[in-house]
């Protein structure tokens, strides 16, 4: 049986498994002082945190004629670019962030830092500047899982499997409700080769959020790589009946079929006779 990693290494090392992703909208900073700036600023913010991007672009753009903003506008359109996997344009919007971000703002001084990762890590050659952004955002934000999460990722990129492990870890200890987090830390101990400690995670994860589709789905990944195959079906069946879109068990499933087809396709067919409109479209896939 030929081992598996988990989707989320293996198909996304380039974006989520990179150095993070688009904008935590929790994470939107507001620095206008007088009531013009906030109406000015602010609403470029609330434009962008209600994904309305090019509206708020244009008003970023002006905003950076401010030098109270500019730091804050020129790191927004940073992660717009980033968003839209235009790198070169995010670092260049970003360099020009650097510098123009009051030092006493740490919060946001992360989120910058956690940001020029992202668009370092579109650079193959650049994984040291990529871990030394990283290292600035959590000496920064020491106690935010966010950046511990990103970091993680990244080692796992690199096969800096054992440093993934420790930093996923960490982040899922910050944020126990953060499904994600948890999800993160079970990826990082099954590319660790640590199945059973990355099958408890998953559990719990289940446990906690059994009617979320991904966590049947990155726990069924652990199974296939302890050649649990009947029960990895199953839980890939799972997700795909809580979401019948579901990529990573769409994505796991021929890999399982590869290895028993016939409890795999027994099992769809069940499921089949049920619901045809939705389970021969998968079945046809396979």
């Amino acid at each position: 049986m030929k081992r598996i990693l988990i989707l989320m290494v293996a198909l996304f090392a380039v974006q989520s498994a990179l150095a993070g992703g688009p904008l935590d909208k929790k994470r939107v900073k507001t620095v206008s002082k007088s009531k013009a700036e906030q109406s000015a600023f602010d609403k470029a913010v609330e434009l962008y945190a209600a994904d309305q991007v090019d509206e708020a672009y244009a008003l970023f753009l002006k905003e950076m004629k401010n030098a109270d903003h500019k730091g804050y506008a020129a790191t927004y359109i940073g992660s717009m670019m980033a968003d839209a996997d235009e790198m070169d344009a995010a670092l260049n919007y970003l360099q020009q962030a650097e510098g123009n971000i009051p030092a006493k703002d740490s919060a946001f001084l992360a989120f910058f830092h956690g940001e020029m990762a992202r668009a370092k890590a579109a650079n193959p050659d650049a994984s040291a500047e990529v871990l030394q952004h990283l290292q600035k955002a959590i000496d920064l934000q020491p106690n935010d899982a966010f950046y511990y999460e990103r970091r993680g990722k990244f080692y796992q990129k690199l096969e800096r499997y054992n440093e993934a492990v420790a930093d996923c870890a960490k982040a899922a200890t910050l944020a126990p409700d953060d499904m994600g987090a948890q999800i993160s830390w079970g990826c990082a101990l099954d590319a660790n080769n640590q199945f059973s400690e990355a099958l408890k995670v998953f559990d719990t994860v289940v446990g906690q959020w059994g009617n979320q589709a991904d966590a049947y789905a990155y726990r069924a990944s652990t199974l296939y790589n302890m050649a649990q195959y009947a029960t990895a079906t199953d839980d890939a069946i799972r997700a795909l009946e809580i979401d019948g879109e579901n990529r990573h068990a769409l994505w796991l499933l021929p890999y399982l079929k590869a290895q028993d087809a016939d409890m795999v396709l027994t099992k769809l067919k069940v499921k089949q006779a049920a619901n045809p409109a939705k389970w021969d479209p998968i079945i046809a896939d396979l």
